[in-house]
């Protein structure tokens, strides 16, 4: 039993580093999620006003050569 106790305090600190590795390593990987999330509503905003222009410019464009016909 005295051997047994001599190493519970290295398994306890062994413990504690592998908990503090573990939310360390958690926390970097919500963070790059995160960013790859936020990559993707950005490219998805981008793509709508893109089309938003598109369609305006078609349009103007139809509006134009209907007014140059008369």
């Amino acid at each position: 039993m005295n051997e047994i106790s001599t190493y519970f305090p290295m398994i306890f600190w062994i413990l504690i580093i592998v908990v503090v590795v573990w939310i360390v390593i958690r926390r970097i990987l919500l963070q790059i999620s995160d960013k790859i999330n936020n990559a993707e509503v950005y490219k998805e905003n981008t793509l709508k006003v893109l089309e938003e222009i598109r369609d305006e410019l078609k349009e103007l464009n139809r509006n134009n050569s209907k007014s140059s016909v008369f």
